[in-house]
């Protein structure tokens, strides 16, 4: 394809595929069901965590988590959270909830989570805290994450490696440092980390009919695009990244400079374009 018709090309097909009927297949159609900020971002990161392998099977599982946080919680899921209804959902079994998910990792993420809306009210708050401190003064030693009730050691080297993060890698970092040893969450940002590069979008990009934008305190211009296997494909094929170009943090930034002069400030759009039409060719 001719370089100069590609960016034309990925504006038309982001047009395409960002409107609210990508909702009906997508895990991004949980968040839209509460009606409480916290609630929205708290049941999107659960949603972001199972957001792997076959779309009918996940969305059964996260179908399976809303009605309970309907039956059990009365619809607020930080309120089942809280409640601790999460421990008779998620008893601390080794059976398998999802993949090489167990209802105990399910357990461990939920507690995490209850803990954190209680101490800070919300999950952007304390990512919010925990990337101020990264970006301080005192970032390197500044241990954030021991206002979660963790070890000191391991507190503090979370802290410094987020601290220490590249700047594009910093928000991310900042979501991991918050959940030590938490199975369902990936723990090296340097990784491709595509489910919370993907939850990142929903909370940061705004005026979009998908993503809800209730972190406005960060910006959009700072989100990677995220790797999944349709958009590594697509990218490749367009000649975007190199053919054999690995799903790491180093390709995602690699991807998200160039779409950066496609969509300025607002690079992770190209998620929409590159996945939708990775969709669409596994369909034809």
């Amino acid at each position: 394809m001719n370089a100069r018709n590609l960016p034309a090309l990925l504006k038309a097909l982001a047009d395409k595929y960002e409107n609210k009927d990508f909702l009906a297949a997508d895990p991004s159609q949980f968040m839209h069901r509460f009606s409480e900020p916290v609630d929205q971002e708290l049941f999107a990161f659960v949603s972001a965590q199972l957001a792997f392998g076959r779309r009918e099977l996940f969305i059964a599982k996260l179908n399976l988590l809303y009605e309970d946080v309907v039956k059990s919680g009365g619809g607020s899921f930080c309120l089942w959270l809280l409640s601790g209804a999460y421990k008779k959902f998620f008893p601390k079994s080794q059976k398998k909830f999802y993949r090489f998910f167990s209802l105990a990792d399910m357990n461990a993420l939920c507690g995490r989570l209850a803990q954190i809306a209680k101490k800070s009210g919300s999950l952007g708050a304390a990512v919010r805290e925990a990337y101020d401190n990264a970006n301080g003064p005192d970032a390197a030693d500044h241990n954030a994450a021991t206002n979660f009730g963790l070890a000191k050691n391991s507190g503090k080297s979370a802290a410094i490696g987020l601290a220490k993060s590249p700047q594009e890698l910093r928000l991310a970092a900042a979501l991991i440092s918050l959940f030590p040893e938490i199975k369902c969450v990936s723990q090296n940002p340097k990784g491709a980390c595509k489910k919370l590069h993907m939850f990142l979008r929903w909370m940061v990009r705004r005026g979009s009919p998908v993503d809800l934008g209730l972190w406005t305190w960060a910006s959009a211009a700072d989100l990677l695009v995220p790797l999944d296997t349709h958009v590594l494909q697509e990218s490749a094929r367009l000649g975007l990244i190199a053919p054999n170009a690995p799903a790491s943090a180093k390709t995602a930034i690699e991807l998200t400079k160039k779409m950066a002069e496609v969509f300025p400030c607002d690079p992770a759009r190209a998620d929409y374009a590159l996945f939708g039409l990775g969709v669409d060719e596994e369909g034809s």
